[in-house]
């Protein structure tokens, strides 16, 4: 196995994404001067079309494939390969040889092959919608390259001066072997453009077919058993992390111990492997867990890293694989013994309780599995309006989904006026005696103060139910905002500060730490953990991937 940290794969991946820029240059911007004996004589046009077209349609798949060179996959080496000698042997069958082009690409193979070893890394689990994808990839640079191909390459020989929309038609006609309306002053010119569309359309459709009928393998998520597993082994676990029931969402992956007694759960996210929370189940395991996560990273070049563990888990991640910590934020926990709304502190918590009680609103809380059905499916409507369109962002500390039967041990507090729901708090269970907040959802418009009443409330119930803990929001940057707020702070922490409250007009940053803190909880730092400082681009934008903070984007 190769040094992962080597920087040569990332070096040959941008060579080749260049030559794959140039070589698509050097045949498009290079006029063609029509050499009608020659072509007769020497060779047949649709012959020269066919290599040019090859050595065009070859040049734009490097480009495509210089992202897997660069995460070290084997099949991209193989393909690149491929890929090249087809280009240089087309370089054969032209009137114009490059010879720069063609030399630029014999030092690539033999580059490739000095440094074969490199690129020893599993492709990524492919998806049925990944045909498509890459049909659609190539569709759009065979239109753009037949555009620049007509206009930089044959725009001399155009008749009159046709519009962008005659030239777009007369490429995606091309395509598909029909002529289009623009005329060219010479026969051979027009043939030329003619089979060199052609031939790339047969080639664009050629890589889609391959991979559609090559036999798909997708990314393993858990299963039923791996989730009832997890679940058995946090139930049973007394030193849980709070973020423990969320590793039983359906769209993450789960890595297992050889006895299947402690695990890891993840997701793989733009050549992230992200890991959720602290691994779960015997802490004496999780040295193996994580051995285990490792060793699936190493095997496809994943990028390791882990979004949101505790202190505990990251003191284990550190000692254990060398992993840098920064920490993104704080978990609010309210112990219940200790909750009271008398003092000064909480005075303004107290007002705003007294305030919305006497406007009649009121609360309950009880185990989901107590509500009746008619309530549950009403829940289950009103917390996906109360969304208002807004996409339901979460991965390491919420579940994606709400009020199922196989979350049974889940509570939830609802609040109503008249009669009417018009809040809720749901939570996970977190050990025997503790619970996790998944969701903290009101109905528009309703009176400030309707969530203190719902967590006061809910308080209360656990006092009377031996709940120990229950663990709200998490706050991010929470130390940023309380060190700003001190009259030391100097300049670039109040600028910083200032910075992150710019976006808590998007993602409630600041309003979640303010709004936390009225309760006087403990706080409990989060960290994200990565190999190496260079890393940590990629893994925050996978972070921000996965939690939906962004969206759009290709998964894997």
């Amino acid at each position: 196995m190769m040094n992962s940290k080597s920087q040569i794969p990332l070096w040959i991946g941008r060579l080749t994404l260049f030559l794959g820029i140039f070589n698509v240059s050097a045949n498009l911007f290079r006029n063609f001067q029509p050499i009608a004996n020659r072509l007769d004589h020497f060779l047949p046009l649709l012959v020269n079309a066919t290599a040019f077209s090859t050595a065009l349609f070859t040049s734009l798949i490097l480009i495509l494939v210089a992202r897997g060179l660069m995460r070290r996959k084997r099949r991209a080496w193989n393909l690149s390969i491929i890929i090249l000698t087809l280009n240089i042997v087309a370089e054969v069958f032209r009137i114009h040889i490059h010879f720069i082009q063609l030399t630029v690409n014999l030092m690539l193979v033999i580059i490739l092959v000095i440094f074969r070893k490199e690129f020893y890394a599993i492709s990524d689990p492919s998806t049925n919608r990944q045909p498509l994808t890459i049909f659609l990839r190539i569709l759009l640079l065979t239109v753009f390259s037949g555009v620049m191909l007509i206009y930089f390459r044959h725009g001399n020989q155009l008749v009159s001066n046709p519009s962008f929309i005659d030239v777009l038609q007369t490429v995606v006609q091309g395509l598909v072997g029909i002529s289009g309306p623009i005329k060219f002053t010479s026969q051979t010119v027009s043939d030329t453009v003619d089979n060199t569309l052609g031939a790339l359309g047969i080639f664009t459709v050629i890589l889609p077919l391959w991979l559609y009928f090559r036999r798909a393998k997708p990314i393993t998520k858990s299963n039923a058993e791996d989730l009832q597993q997890v679940k058995e082994l946090i139930r049973h676990d007394t030193d849980q992390d709070s973020l423990g029931y969320f590793a039983t969402r359906r769209d993450k992956s789960v890595i297992f111990t050889e006895n299947r007694k402690a695990g890891i759960a993840y997701r793989v996210q733009n050549g992230v492997m992200l890991a959720s929370g602290d691994p779960f189940g015997e802490f004496s395991l999780w040295p193996e867990a994580i051995d285990t996560f490792l060793g699936v990273a190493r095997e496809y070049a994943w990028t390791p890293a882990v979004m949101g563990c505790s202190a505990r888990g990251g003191e284990v991640w550190v000692e254990h694989a060398g992993m840098v910590a920064i920490d993104i934020g704080d978990e609010a926990i309210i112990k219940v013994s200790d909750f009271t709304l008398e003092g000064r502190p909480m005075a303004n918590v107290r007002q705003m309780i007294n305030r919305i009680g006497r406007k009649g609103y009121s609360t309950r809380t009880t185990k989901w599995s107590d509500v009746a059905p008619e309530t549950k499916k009403q829940l289950q409507k009103i917390a996906k309006e109360w969304r208002y369109g807004v996409t339901e962002r979460g991965f390491s500390m919420s579940l994606d989904r709400f009020g199922d039967d196989e979350d049974s041990n889940t509570c939830i507090t609802i609040a109503y006026l008249n009669g009417e729901i018009k809040g809720l708090l749901y939570f996970v269970p977190w050990t025997s005696d503790s619970l996790s907040l998944d969701r903290m959802q009101r109905e528009r418009g309703t009176d400030a103060g309707i969530n203190e009443l719902m967590i006061a409330d809910t308080v209360a119930w656990g006092r009377e139910h031996e709940i120990t803990r229950i663990s709200l929001n998490f706050a991010a940057f929470r130390s940023l905002f309380e060190r700003a707020d001190k009259i030391s702070a100097g300049p670039i922490t109040r600028g910083t500060r200032n910075f992150i409250r710019f976006f808590s007009n998007f993602f409630q940053v600041e309003s979640l730490y303010r709004f936390n803190a009225k309760f006087q909880p403990k706080w409990e730092t989060r960290y994200v953990l990565y190999p190496r400082a260079s890393d940590l681009p990629k893994v925050t934008w996978a972070a921000l991937r996965a939690e939906k903070f962004i969206t759009g984007f290709r998964k894997n």
